[in-house]
């Protein structure tokens, strides 16, 4: 693997599947641009770097920039979406979702408390077990909590084991565990991430050992939304009352649709609606996301093999226990649902991917933010890494007015938000934001519990008999 390495290091302009990369000579970047999102494929890549949790930006990054192996597997730099496309699914044409060679469903499972504890619909859990189950895989990656907010890939081997795995974590960690324990185990893995994850994960194996390839049997990823830095957290306890360095834990979902954020100390627990607490909407602004969530195209997990996520649809908003959306990527991979619907352990119901559009919408699928503000920190001088995903010819880029706007409003909230000022930023949402954050909120009541498109024509919503056998 050195020698490899040793060679990768002599190229002057790094390449994945025949695409260009960036040929930075190290991850300083990054670093000054907070752009790293703590995959950890740097760290198996020169073993010289180290992630760590930044006291001031409190999100993890490299502790120094290391070198030309670090920086040419980095997704904080650049991804090749078209070359680790064209290796995870030789001879599948991309569409403008990626690749769709399974199918698109709405899926529920029908144990009513795995469902309600995953807030979603529960499938992921029952796709992990139904995996586990197979012969031919030696276990499943995926988070588990370690203490406090620490959370960590882990390598689980028994179905009490997958019970007790959380639900969606959305703060900064460190996933370089995942690599280290591929690394470390023969076999073949199933290998639970977010978008992002996958990226630097593949973009290592490919370009350093692909040996490992053969060990990622299948990925189960998830439709991501954002990733928040720990101000976020720290924000929310200040507003309720919770002391932050008390904290034990931190979960986001359980309990319905949606879920509360839990705040757990050594001796209590408080809950915020994730839905309509104000004090949630303020410490969760997109200001508190990591810096390159902003710049993603890849919220639908084009790498990974099985996408789930909320199914965020007007014919699903109601449902008392959540409803799962399900990409299949790869051909033969929906037969693990028929196997489970053929039980009775999920009930499932096929769609498509206009399905996959409505339920994240527009803007979030076809990147239609992400890549005018690329263009936009470009133009003024600024990094922004290289990426271009199969969504980019749907995008609709949004003005420069409202990018600039965006970043002038989020520089200043950036700012705030280190400095600790906290309650300054709660008074900002009242006083300067609150008619934008009011329209989003009337919008979203049109849109999904209204069904405006429908009523004016211009989307045909799901049956509602298509849906009595989900909850």
């Amino acid at each position: 693997m050195q020698l490899r390495l040793a060679r990768m290091v002599e190229t002057s302009k790094p390449t994945l599947g025949g695409a260009a990369f960036s040929g930075r000579r190290n991850l300083q970047v990054v670093i000054d641009n907070d752009m790293c999102i703590g995959c950890g494929a740097c760290v198996a890549a020169d073993p010289s770097v180290r992630l760590h949790l930044d006291p001031h930006k409190l999100m993890y990054e490299p502790e120094r920039s290391g070198d030309e192996r670090a920086a040419a597997v980095c997704p904080g730099l650049a991804v090749d979406f078209e070359g680790l496309q064209r290796e995870l699914f030789p001879g599948s044409e991309p569409t403008p979702l990626g690749v769709i060679d399974g199918g698109v469903y709405l899926a529920q499972s029908t144990d009513r408390e795995r469902n309600l504890k995953a807030s979603s619909g529960g499938i992921i859990k029952e796709l992990l077990l139904k995996l586990l189950a197979r012969d031919d895989i030696d276990g499943i990656i995926a988070l588990q909590h370690v203490d406090g907010l620490r959370y960590e890939p882990t390598l689980s081997r028994t179905p009490a084991e997958i019970d007790e795995l959380p639900g969606s974590i959305y703060h900064s960690l460190n996933f370089q565990k995942a690599l280290a324990l591929l690394r470390a185990h023969k076999g073949r893995f199933v290998l639970v991430a977010i978008p992002c994850q996958l990226e630097g994960i593949f973009q290592y194996i490919f370009k350093c050992e692909p040996a490992l390839r053969e060990r990622v049997a299948i990925t189960v990823g998830l439709i991501c939304g954002w990733t928040y830095s720990h101000h976020a957290i720290k924000a929310v306890c200040e507003y309720t009352g919770v002391n932050f360095d008390r904290l034990r834990n931190v979960t986001y979902r359980g309990g319905g649709p949606v879920g509360p954020l839990r705040l757990i100390e050594p001796d209590r627990e408080t809950r915020v609606s994730r839905r309509i607490s104000f004090n949630y909407q303020v410490a969760f602004d997109r200001a508190f996301n990591l810096p390159r969530c902003h710049l993603c195209i890849d919220h639908t997990n084009f790498l990974a093999d099985i996408v789930v996520a909320d199914a965020w649809l007007p014919s699903t908003v109601m449902t008392k226990t959540g409803i799962s959306l399900v990409v299949c990527r790869r051909r033969g991979v929906e037969e693990h649902l028929r196997e489970l619907q053929r039980e009775d352990s999920i009930k499932l119901l096929e769609v498509g991917p206009d399905e996959v559009e409505e339920s994240q919408t527009h803007r979030v699928a076809y990147g239609d933010f992400a890549y005018a503000y690329a263009d936009y920190l470009r133009r003024n001088g600024r990094f922004a890494p290289d990426m271009v995903g199969p969504n980019r010819q749907r995008t609709k880029l949004v003005s420069d007015k409202d990018v600039s706007a965006f970043h002038e409003n989020t520089t200043t909230k950036i700012m705030l938000q280190r400095a600790g000022r906290y309650r300054a930023l709660r008074l900002r949402k009242i006083m300067v934001e609150f008619r934008p954050y009011a329209r989003r909120y009337l919008h979203w009541f049109g849109v999904r519990v209204l069904r405006f498109k429908s009523l004016f024509g211009t989307r045909q919503e799901l049956a509602r008999e298509d849906l009595k056998e989900f909850r």
